[in-house]
């Protein structure tokens, strides 16, 4: 699939945050997308294929031929993979496995969506190089995949982005913003940070390594990490909202384990950055063009 010419584009896992973004990203460049989705037939749109990967019939794809196909559908609750590890592993490892295997014999090409979770979080600023060791089951799982497609040769990029924020107010952010504008205080933890990336850059740099049939691994995140409670702070400032109403809290065990958290977050994203090109930009660049958009 050539950048801004069309072709034919499978979005496994439609309903996801970057799965949504990739099918708007096709269809403005005028390529034919399929999706694939768990919701029940009747509650599709048109183009939609049911596909449920814990119990996967991949009957509704065999007829079709695409240039390249997005692997975005995952069980992603770390805490649900953790619990669950034999039914995730089905979902995330075994049966995801399958669909690129059945896709790649067909000549597409694929872009599976990885995450930063296969490392440990131990050392700063790892590159695509670095030696992996994931501390949690999601992340192992991820790697699972990653390291089954270098071993099959399967036509395939791996694209690991740190935290990946929606272009709307929603979680975390979503709960400060609703209560500070209610005047009532928040708590946002001191020993936590992200490097987020917005979901149009991850769908952009996706589709690009689509584009130009990349293969290997790529990072994409912001050029450094703030913590969760200057990210709070930062928010309050930009919108207005009472600064004096965020309050740091340093996570417990209890509240968040270990195994959910890492000491240093950022990832090196020169290649993506050089290759692509793609941009990366600061921490705080990206939260600004979040909080942007949250209602005045």
């Amino acid at each position: 699939m050539e950048q801004g010419k069309s072709g034919r584009a499978l979005v496994v896992g439609g309903d996801s945050l970057v799965g949504s973004a990739l099918q708007v990203r096709c269809r403005k460049l005028g390529s034919a997308v399929d999706v694939t989705s768990r919701r029940p037939v009747g509650q599709q749109d048109g183009g939609t294929v049911f596909l449920d990967l814990g119990n996967p019939d991949f009957t509704p794809l065999q007829g079709g031929r695409y240039d390249a196909a997005f692997i975005c559908a995952a069980v992603t609750s770390m805490q649900v993979c953790q619990a669950e590890p034999a039914r995730s592993r089905r979902v995330n490892v075994d049966n995801t496995l399958e669909l690129m295997r059945r896709l790649a014999d067909r000549g597409t090409h694929l872009v599976f969506l990885s995450s930063s979770q296969v490392f440990d979080g131990e050392t700063p600023m790892p590159d695509e190089a670095a030696s992996t060791n994931p501390k949690n089951e999601y992340g192992a799982q991820k790697l699972a995949v990653e390291e089954a497609i270098e071993r099959e040769g399967l036509p395939a990029a791996v694209l690991r982005p740190t935290k990946v924020l929606a272009d709307r107010p929603v979680g975390v952010f979503k709960g400060w913003f609703e209560a500070l504008a209610k005047g009532q205080p928040v708590q946002a933890a001191t020993n936590m940070a992200l490097s987020p990336v917005m979901v149009g850059d991850v769908a952009e740099a996706a589709g690009r390594l689509a584009a130009g049939r990349h293969r290997g691994v790529w990072h994409l995140g912001s050029s450094d990490e703030i913590g969760y409670f200057d990210a709070a702070r930062l928010m309050a400032e930009r919108r207005g909202l009472p600064v004096s109403l965020v309050k740091g809290e340093a996570l417990t065990e209890a509240q968040v384990p270990q195994i959910y958290r890492h000491r240093y977050v950022t990832l090196r994203c020169e290649k993506i950055a050089r290759t692509l090109p793609m941009p990366v930009r600061s921490a705080r660049d990206i939260l600004d063009t979040l909080f942007a958009g949250f209602p005045r």
